[in-house]
């Protein structure tokens, strides 16, 4: 078994490993890498590697893991993919939103789009799929239908993408006994000072944050991403409204996290359990409270009129949608806060305000910031402790070969995991590694 690394290596974005057992292949994940807008990275897939591709596994629906799906098909890929069903649901939406945003510098169609959709099938979580090189899905807790992927060939290995154990509004932590021989695992947060703070922590902190800005009359952005943040942020806020812990002003949702909102009502079983009680056990529905508000205009004026208010809208590290607007309008005003609450790569919008600049220049038009910047750790994410702790977890390990994440913050976790006697390796792109 040998894994060659496409993307996702050394760097946060563009994940693509393909896994190689005898005759048998399997694609996991076929991301893109988001920078500033029209500055995009692809996996190193060329035509004819994409169709060698014998079969593809997507853990969820992130641009980072499943944006280059299209373009795999219209290189000739023929392969049949595989995602639970929220996974399927949401990445037709996620694909459509891309190609738009994208424009004139699309790489590739509507047509493409379709061709990857017809290819891929619906698997629940623990079934089992393929025949030589087989895998299946588990709870990997970190959106709705995120999995982590246990591979079963001549080696047993766990592909962690994404994954989170700490329970969150909308979902349980992920599944962690495994048994395996070799773990490819993430590293967003692997680094000695990542240590992020509980959800509760998070949630007060948030809060008391959003109540001061809204006690001086100002408005809050917080710009999301569309699929997972973006209801989690809801939930949070509609949680502390509703009970009357946040003063009742109006909630203003934005981008495609209405319709995401739709698909995760849909697949509320794959919630945790106190989810799907308080809708069948209720009259409530959190997905479609009243406290949410769209917009009804092109303009979005009734949005930005006078008084306090919170805006969630999309992307979340505001390289594009419909969050950017907003940004324009309220930036000059310094009653007005952002919060940044997910990762910000390099290069995005997102980051270099959190670098404190104060004059941002945005396809050709000044944005001077007078509005306070902050920065509230929602992550969806294991930090370093977590991250040790779900590679103890696995019997029989041997391998940690570290992916997606910072280099310097890869650098920081290896020698942790070193110190429990596995064997670490953190690859480059272009890379294959012999299991």
């Amino acid at each position: 078994m040998k894994i060659k690394f496409y993307g996702g290596a050394r760097e946060v974005g563009r994940s693509a490993f393909l896994v190689t057992d005898g005759d048998s292949n399997l694609l996991l994940d076929a991301g893109v890498k988001l920078g500033a807008q029209g500055k995009e990275q692809f996996p190193l897939i060329r035509p004819r590697d994409a169709r060698n591709i014998q079969s593809i596994a997507i853990s969820h629906t992130h641009l980072d893991h499943v944006g280059f799906l299209p373009m795999l098909y219209k290189m000739g890929c023929k392969a049949q993919s595989y995602a639970t069903k929220p996974t399927r649901d949401m990445t037709q939406l996620l694909l459509a939103d891309y190609l738009r945003i994208q424009g004139r510098d699309a790489v590739f169609s509507q047509k493409d789009i379709g061709r990857a959709m017809a290819k891929m099938n619906m698997v629940e979580y623990k079934e089992t799929v393929g025949k030589k090189l087989k895998f299946s899905f588990h709870n990997a807790g970190h959106i709705l239908g995120s999995a982590i992927t246990l591979v079963r060939g001549s080696r047993k290995l766990v592909y962690s993408a994404d994954f989170n154990l700490t329970e969150s509004m909308l979902l349980s932590p992920a599944e962690k006994k495994f048994t395996a021989s070799t773990l490819l695992m993430e590293s967003t947060y692997g680094g000695k000072q990542d240590q992020l703070p509980t959800t509760r922590q998070a949630r007060a902190e948030f809060i008391k944050s959003i109540d001061t800005t809204l006690k001086k009359g100002g408005k809050v952005l917080i710009p999301s991403f569309a699929v997972g943040r973006g209801q989690e942020i809801l939930f949070v806020l509609e949680n502390y409204m509703r009970s009357g812990a946040l003063e009742k002003v109006p909630i203003w949702v934005d981008g495609m996290i209405i319709k995401a909102n739709r698909i995760y009502r849909h697949n509320v079983i794959y919630c945790k359990d106190e989810i799907q009680k308080r809708i069948l056990m209720s009259d409530e529905d959190p997905f479609k409270s009243p406290l949410f508000k769209q917009p009804s205009t092109r303009g979005r004026s009734e949005v930005t009129r006078d008084g306090p208010a919170i805006i969630v809208s999309t992307s979340g590290m505001m390289s594009g949608g419909p969050a950017i607007t907003y940004f324009k309008r309220l930036a000059a005003d310094k009653k007005n806060k952002l919060i940044l609450v997910g990762y910000q790569a390099r290069g995005t919008l997102g980051n270099k305000l959190l670098s404190g600049d104060k004059q941002i220049e945005f396809n050709e038009e000044l944005i001077r910031v007078n509005m306070s910047v902050e920065q509230v750790h929602f992550s969806a994410h294991a930090d370093q402790k977590q991250l040790i702790e779900f590679a103890k977890g696995i019997r029989g390990l041997k391998k940690v070969i570290l992916v997606h994440g910072d280099p310097r913050k890869q650098d920081e976790l290896a020698p942790e995991l070193r110190r429990l006697k596995y064997e670490v390796e953190i690859p480059g792109n272009g890379d294959t590694l012999r299991l």
